[in-house]
């Protein structure tokens, strides 16, 4: 299989399972917790408060959901979404631009940190949550979008300079 045909393959797993995420969040978690948005989506994180406001709202079900099929499926969405985003960084012809492919590996490690924090939050008894487990469930969550929006932006970078020369 050749390269090209291989990221068209990842590209559109990765389009699949954020579908098959977004379908699960939208038809099941977000109702399930009378219309919250879940900790992973709030993309400038939340405090205290939404933390325990969106715990006491979220059923039995949706607690479950959120534990087992979403935490897998977003376990493997992240992975191949780095993926995709590094390997056109790590196929580039100097240094530099190729040191890009870092970006993408910072998303998928704060994305994979974030998931273990947030399940942690999922798990502990409601009179137990700190505002520590939150804040750092939270920061892992800003710094999960942020590691993304830089790695777009440095596919961007790259596609604007490599198309000038």
């Amino acid at each position: 299989m050749t390269a090209r045909r291989w990221w068209l393959a990842l590209l559109l797993l990765t389009a699949a399972l954020y579908g098959w995420l977004a379908w699960l969040w939208f038809t099941q978690l977000v109702p399930g917790a009378d219309g919250l948005t879940p900790f992973d989506g709030r993309i400038l994180g939340y405090s205290f408060a939404e933390a325990e406001a969106f715990l006491a709202a979220l059923s039995a079900d949706a607690r479950v959901l959120y534990l087992t099929r979403i935490r897998h499926l977003d376990t493997i969405f992240p992975i191949c979404l780095a993926l995709l985003l590094a390997a056109p960084l790590w196929r580039l012809p100097t240094g530099w631009m190729r040191a890009l492919a870092v970006i993408p590996i910072l998303y998928l490690v704060s994305d994979l940190a974030e998931n273990a924090a947030v399940a942690g939050l999922l798990r502990v008894d409601p009179a137990a949550l700190t505002p520590d487990l939150v804040t750092w469930a939270s920061t892992l969550t800003q710094v999960k979008y942020a590691a993304l929006g830089l790695s777009v932006f440095a596919l961007g970078l790259v596609f604007v300079r490599t198309r000038r020369s």
